[in-house]
């Protein structure tokens, strides 16, 4: 609300008169306000948005080169267990009837 204060014809400084603003003018402004406050809220959505799909795509990049990553260490790691078992057959299977007979046997006492 504003106040505007006038001093009298008379030249009396002592009386005041205060003239206040109606109630359309205050909806004005309120809406004015209103309006201003939904833009920037807008525009605020928007550079939200826009950063969230940067960050998607660099998230997207990331996992895929993780995924990769681990593809080729798994074949890696297969070459290397079939050219171990290639050169050590023998061992390769004493060593697989031990584990499946302690796994047998744990298996067979909780039973």
């Amino acid at each position: 609300m504003s106040a505007n204060f006038e001093s009298s014809p008379s030249g009396s400084s002592s009386q005041a008169k205060v003239e206040t603003t109606g109630r359309p003018a205050l909806m004005r402004g309120i809406a004015e306000q209103s309006g201003r406050v939904a833009e920037e809220v807008q525009e605020l959505g928007r550079v939200a948005m826009a950063t969230a799909g940067r960050a998607a795509v660099d998230l997207r990049g990331k996992s895929k080169r993780a995924l990769d990553a681990t593809v080729t260490g798994a074949k890696k790691t297969a070459g290397q267990i079939d050219e171990l078992v290639g050169s050590h057959p023998w061992t390769s299977v004493l060593i697989a009837l031990g584990v499946g007979a302690v796994i047998g046997f744990s298996l067979r006492r909780r039973s």
